[in-house]
């Protein structure tokens, strides 16, 4: 299951874009929203926590940045895997959201809503 795009997703589109990065509570919040539960979002959120340094401190280094991101998202897979079927399903469907969000954004049109 690719993950990364996760809260992969949020950290790395976080730590190119021009305006703060969301919160860890608000990743855990949309997690939880996208049908993620509270435990599983709660491990996703620390995955994630452990890269914000990196991240922060590859911003403006393509290379750089994609390295953390493919360790990011390989922590990331490796934790979604224990979890739940449900969390599995829920978290494929959350980064689909955020993949198409992210295209979105980068070609200009508006990001995908939630329904």
């Amino acid at each position: 299951m690719c993950k990364i795009f996760v809260a992969v997703a949020l950290l790395a589109v976080a730590a190119y874009a021009h305006h703060a990065p969301p919160s860890a509570d608000e990743i855990k919040a949309e997690l939880i929203a996208a049908g993620v539960s509270d435990t599983a979002a709660a491990g996703l959120v620390a995955v994630g926590e452990k890269y914000k340094d990196q991240f922060v401190a590859a911003k403006g280094d393509k290379e750089a940045g994609k390295n953390v991101f493919d360790q990011f998202t390989a922590d990331a897979d490796t934790y979604i895997q224990t979890q739940s079927e449900a969390d599995q399903t829920a978290y494929a469907a959350f980064l689909q959201k955020k993949k198409a969000d992210f295209q979105a954004h980068h070609k200009g049109a508006a990001p995908a809503t939630s329904t």
